[in-house]
């Protein structure tokens, strides 16, 4: 199906659509957010929506993943831009078109999440009274991870005159840009190379493009030809490089009330730069070229089929709240363009490849709060994500050696090649050097990728990625666990100057989330040890002599597992959040609930950093990922202690409060937690949407809503359920993956629907221990009177 068919709606469809990002007229201020909101891609390529005439206050980019550059005077690297395919450049005689010299009497922009197109329609007077009327569609494919796809739309409204497109490859800025020497000009293919600078990298992006008009007194090219065949009988065509800018020029007179269009096909491709990636770039590009479809066809057709196939996959749908339902459409729609192609030697950035902030690195929010929407929605991806972390493992072995101790330390900014890329010191706006302790100190991103593996091996039961690959790092990172420790003549092991989640409190002794999840790593490491003992004793054997793993690493795992120092105070029930934490300046954050700017920016740096205001979750984070090791009480006493202290100072934050207030039945709280985890970037309630989407914050929504208002915990035995939905919402739907078995849920206040489709028994707890196995291809429901019962 063309796009034409789509995008003729788009005016009729209204600003609160659930699917669809909307902006009306140009400010230049917002230019760089809207830019971040409507970025696009496939987790290969991402692309932020710039205008397309690259306006001053325009912030222009397109990304390849794995594509790194070094930082000017550094040794650390930063994603590098690539050479943009979205310029383009109209003349109306030889007069430009654009916003600053016409009148503008329409300006829109589109979004449209479903089917993960741009479009802008735009219509100009200029001078003499003539009006154009333009159109610009973009997307990348979902299909295809090399290709993206733009269409410039011309209509002449009141003139006959010479008008003159110029679109292209923009190089611009770039150092080592080139035109590779195979471009034909005459079937229109033309590429651009580029080597960010002091790397052995090489980009290609290759354009090839048709011209057609709708009217019957132009001869359109007919969809079934040659691309070999020239492409421009109706206009003067032209290849030109120039000013580090390959382009294509069309220029012909077009008649009022005519209908004018130019498709392109953009390709990328990223290698080693050699002959070889020259080589294949070319024989993938003549292989398209020589197709006997029409690919400006097929594309669309299969990137439109893509995102429906995902969309019908994940299911998520909410009656009775077409905001939200908007809000998880947005986080949803960036989480699958960011995921679908990433993986293996690749990761998705902490803001994917919509901006540059953290300058492209990867954090722990991938494996915490992004990955269990890939576990439960897409599994292909999730184990692509976490085979990432396993490619990366020399790298986080050479950082555990730089550091003096055993096993793997991954990095807490890592990029290509696994290495710590984190600053070890920043310069303040005042000029103040600024120590940066998250490379040394944070050390529970190490662990925290060792739950993520478990965490997937429980969802899918993927025992060939466990044992081949996640069996290794779970090692390597208790390993590295067990270097944290120190033994103190108090009998117990502790962990000294260390940061946790928060990181407003730098430096400190026994963080109980870290301890805690070192603690799990172990317990992981030892249950994986018996399950590989007892299953796959060869490729055990094999995987403790490639490693080096002794009996009595195990057995020394074993003893000091449950002697690692927590503080926990049965009588209220707090975990202090590390050593001298409850000895600190009270303060309340709700004192401050009108502010504007982070606590640590109002109170200082000395005084929040010896006051109780915690920037993130950090006691309750370990209480939401380890909720089945808690009490609801535990759980409770310290939400309600802790909630009061957290300022929320990172986009982070509050999915997981609202996560643990939905369970907590604390339905106030949890949807105003919510809504603010799903407005960070659509709303910008953080200011700093420019610098690309929040991606932590899309995975946390997605989270809140089914680990929080559907209430679903992860058991070894299957999975359990127990909603609290916030008032106003009607009705919750979604679907899940369980050890490859779909399993599609309905939830109202008072009634679950369960329907398991696949070829294997599923078995779920409505409730806290009610279990019942369901069988595939069979619909069940349970009911709450007083608790949840099955029917």
């Amino acid at each position: 199906m063309d796009l034409r068919t789509f995008i003729e709606e788009y005016p009729g469809i209204i600003y609160d659509d659930p699917w669809f990002v909307i902006y009306d007229g140009f400010d230049p201020i917002r230019e760089r957010e809207v830019e971040s909101l409507q970025s696009f891609g496939n987790g290969y390529i991402g692309t932020r929506n710039s205008l397309e005439e690259f306006y001053d206050l325009c912030d222009p980019a397109t990304f390849v993943a794995g594509v790194y550059k070094p930082v000017s005077n550094s040794e650390k690297e930063e994603l590098a831009k690539v050479p943009d395919w979205t310029r383009i450049q109209i003349f109306l005689e030889d007069e430009v078109i654009n916003l600053n010299n016409l009148e503008v009497l329409e300006h829109k922009r589109y979004l449209d999440m479903k089917r993960g197109i741009v479009s802008r329609r735009w219509k100009a007077k200029d001078s003499s009274e003539r009006i154009t009327n333009i159109e610009i569609v973009k997307f990348i494919s979902l299909a295809n991870k090399y290709a993206a796809f733009k269409s410039i739309i011309i209509k002449p409204e009141n003139y006959t005159d010479k008008i003159r497109v110029v679109s292209g490859i923009d190089g611009k800025n770039m150092e080592l840009v080139f035109p590779i020497p195979e471009t034909r000009e005459s079937n229109g293919l033309l590429s651009l190379g580029m080597m960010p600078k002091d790397t052995n990298q090489l980009v290609i992006v290759n354009q090839v493009s048709e011209f057609s008009c709708n009217k019957s007194q132009i001869n359109k090219i007919s969809p079934s030809s040659s691309f070999y065949t020239p492409i421009m009988k109706q206009a003067k065509y032209n290849q030109q490089y120039k000013d580090q800018m390959n382009y294509e020029e069309w220029e012909w007179v077009a008649e009022y009330d005519c209908e004018y269009s130019i498709n392109s096909l953009v390709t990328f491709f990223y290698g080693v730069n050699n002959e070889m990636t020259i080589k294949n770039n070319r024989e993938y590009m003549e292989n398209l070229l020589q197709s006997k479809d029409n690919f400006y066809v097929s594309v669309q057709e299969s990137h439109i089929q893509s995102w429906d196939k995902h969309w019908d996959n994940i299911n998520l749908t909410i009656s009775g709240d077409s905001h939200s339902q908007k809000c998880v459409n947005f986080a949803i729609y960036h989480l699958i363009n960011s995921g679908k192609y990433s993986g293996n030697y690749t990761s998705i950035p902490a803001r994917n490849l919509s901006g540059e902030a953290y300058k492209g690195h990867i954090f722990w929010d991938t494996e915490i709060y992004m990955l269990p929407f890939f576990t439960f929605t897409d599994p292909d991806v999730a184990k692509n994500l976490l085979m990432y972390r396993y490619n990366t493992l020399p790298g986080a072995r050479e950082n555990a050696k730089n550091e003096g101790v055993k096993g793997a330390s991954f990095a807490w900014e890592s990029t290509d090649n696994g290495l710590e890329e984190a600053p070890e010191e920043a310069i303040s706006p005042f000029g103040q050097v600024i120590n940066i302790y998250t490379s040394k100190y944070e050390n529970h991103i190490s662990p925290d990728i060792a739950y993520a593996i478990w965490q997937y091996w429980q969802v899918t039961g993927d025992d060939e990625f466990l044992v081949n690959y996640g069996s290794e790092i779970i090692f390597e990172t208790a390993r590295f666990c067990e270097s944290l420790l120190s033994e103190n003549e108090d009998g117990y092991y502790h962990i000294y100057d260390v940061v946790g989640p928060d990181e407003y409190h730098e430096l400190v002794d026994d963080n109980t989330y870290t301890n805690i999840i070192v603690q799990n790593n172990f317990d992981i490491a030892l249950k994986l040890s018996k399950l590989l003992n007892n299953q796959y004793k060869d490729k055990y054997e094999k995987l403790k002599k490639k490693i080096n793993l002794l009996d009595e690493e195990l057995e020394l795992w074993s003893g000091i597992k449950d002697k690692i120092y927590i503080n926990f105070d049965p009588e209220s029930k707090l975990y202090e959040q590390f050593t001298g934490y409850f000895d600190l300046e009270y303060i309340n954050v709700k004192d401050y609930k009108d502010r504007t700017t982070p606590m640590d920016v109002i109170l200082g740096r000395e005084r929040t950093r010896n006051s109780q205001v915690v920037k993130q979750p950090d006691v309750l984070m370990f209480l939401y990922l380890l909720a089945n090791k808690f009490s609801q009480d535990t759980v409770e006493a310290n939400y309600d202690f802790y909630e009061l202290r957290t300022g929320h100072g990172s986009s982070l934050s509050p999915s997981i409060c609202s996560a643990i207030a939905a369970r907590l039945g604390k339905m106030d709280q949890a949807y105003n937690y919510f809504k603010q985890a799903a407005e960070v970037d659509l709303y910008n309630n953080m200011g700093n949407a420019s610098g690309g989407i929040h991606m932590a914050a899309m995975g946390g929504v997605w989270q809140a809503i089914v680990m929080g208002f559907a209430g679903m915990h992860i058991y070894d035995e299957g999975l359990m359920f127990d909603p609290h939905l916030p008032e106003h919402w009607e009705s919750l739907n979604f679907s899940i993956y369980w050890h490859g078995q779909k399993v599609n849920l309905q939830i109202n206040k008072d009634k679950i629907s369960f329907e398991i489709i696949g070829d294997k028994k599923v078995n779920i707890s409505v409730g806290f221990d009610n279990w019942r196995e369901l069988d595939p291809n069979n619909t069940y429901s349970a009911h709450k009177v007083h608790k949840w019962c099955w029917r």
